[in-house]
């Protein structure tokens, strides 16, 4: 008998916490996909609402497809023209390597950690 592995992929889930006044964290974990997109963009305009900056943890994001990816730009502008600000941060390899195929790594939206994104903002 061989020893296969079956990769698990977590099931997709948002969590939202205020890091400082004004700066909301969003964590994705698991797929962001078609299915689930809108659950992003409904996070991301009601963060707006409140905040100025919104932080986006990658870390535990497995994949993004376009869907994903059109909710980030779309909130990215709206918080621009609103004076506010969006980052990505900590995006694992595969999901990096995507953002950073479409162009999304250049201009300081993407951050390695938290706290490069925290200070890229002050």
């Amino acid at each position: 008998m061989s020893d296969q592995r079956i990769a698990t992929v977590r099931p997709f889930k948002l969590s939202e916490r205020d890091l400082r006044p004004g700066c909301q964290e969003i964590e994705v974990q698991g797929e962001l996909d078609l299915a689930v997109s809108d659950q992003l963009r409904d996070s991301l305009d009601r963060a707006a609402e409140d905040h100025g900056e919104i932080l986006i943890d990658l870390e535990d994001c497995e994949f993004i497809d376009s869907t994903g990816i059109a909710a980030i730009v779309r909130a990215d502008q709206e918080m621009s023209e609103r004076g506010g600000r969006l980052a990505l941060f900590a995006p694992s390899g595969q999901v990096l390597r995507l953002l950073s195929l479409i162009g999304l790594t250049n201009g300081g939206l993407v951050f390695d950690s938290l706290d490069e994104a925290l200070a890229a903002g002050l």
